[in-house]
């Protein structure tokens, strides 16, 4: 029942990368057509949108989106996890099920896989049971001691490129 409950959480994560980076991409093109403001004047409207909403935060990491998403790998990525080959890191994301990081890939889901169960078994993980995998994606999950390691792949045809969500707590 666990690893139910495991795959709906990170497919919940999947889904929700998946929406802040196709979001996040879209605002970029936005925010270069907006160049006529100067920066004193975009720090003003952000300090007068903040006070208007009651709030006095500021985004205090310049790499990380309002979702909290960084970007490029965390620092505390295990030297025991593979990085998935051939892919390319997006972002990462702390949360009370771990650090989730995404990377994508022109790879199909099988092939990427493959190399990185490989890599995870041999720094001495096992797989647990339920490993939920098509040739369009899937989910596997590998524990050693108290720690838990899992990967989610998902094929897009449309942009033909797949999806990669590596948990680690």
């Amino acid at each position: 029942m666990k690893n139910k409950s495991n795959y709906f959480y990170l497919c919940l994560l999947m889904i929700i990368f998946t929406s802040a980076f196709a979001l996040n991409s879209c605002g970029k093109q936005d925010q270069n057509t907006d160049n006529k403001k100067t920066d004193s004047t975009k720090t003003a409207d952000q300090k007068n949108n903040n006070q208007v909403a009651g709030e006095n935060k500021t985004n205090t990491d310049p790499k990380s989106n309002e979702l909290g998403i960084k970007e490029g790998m965390p620092a505390d990525y295990p030297a025991d996890v593979p990085q998935p080959a051939n892919a390319k890191c997006l972002g990462s994301l702390n949360t009370s099920e771990g650090t989730v990081v995404t990377f994508e890939s022109t790879d199909k889901p099988k092939v990427l896989l493959l190399p990185f169960a490989e890599g995870v078994e041999k720094a001495g993980f096992k797989k647990s049971e339920g490993e939920m995998m098509s040739d369009d994606g899937g989910m596997t999950m590998w524990t050693k001691d108290k720690r838990e390691v899992s990967i989610m792949l998902a094929w897009d045809k449309e942009k033909s490129v797949t999806s990669i969500v590596v948990t680690y707590k």
